[in-house]
């Protein structure tokens, strides 16, 4: 039953997948629905270069941390004898953190570059 706990891997996994799709291929179109695109990265041309340039390093890092941290998590509530669903629901949540914090992050960083 505990061999559920790998469904935590799922979000570090789709982070760092995505990541280096996007930085192998990056969008340099922004009517084209693909690539990183969010009202910030969306503002000018330049707003969207710099956001294909900067989004898949920032994905893949905080998927790489991600990651370590979901294999720590699942070992502590294997530990700790914690429900399969408990596990799961924690799992869930951070993964969800983490990648709102890749959002954040990069939008941030769009903002800052462009602030004048």
């Amino acid at each position: 039953m505990y061999s559920l706990l790998i469904l935590n891997l799922i979000m570090p996994f789709v982070m760092i997948l995505v990541g280096y799709i996007l930085k192998k291929h990056p969008a340099s179109n922004m009517t084209s629905g693909n690539g990183y695109s969010t009202p910030t990265s969306r503002k000018s041309q330049a707003h969207w270069d710099y956001a294909q340039s900067i989004a898949p390093d920032i994905y893949i890092s905080l998927g790489k941390i991600l990651g370590g941290i979901e294999v720590i998590l699942s070992a502590v509530m294997f530990l700790f004898h914690a429900s399969i669903h408990a596990a799961l629901s924690v799992g869930v949540c951070v993964g969800f953190g983490f990648l709102f914090l890749g959002f954040y992050k990069t939008d941030s960083e769009i903002e800052k570059k462009f602030m004048s």
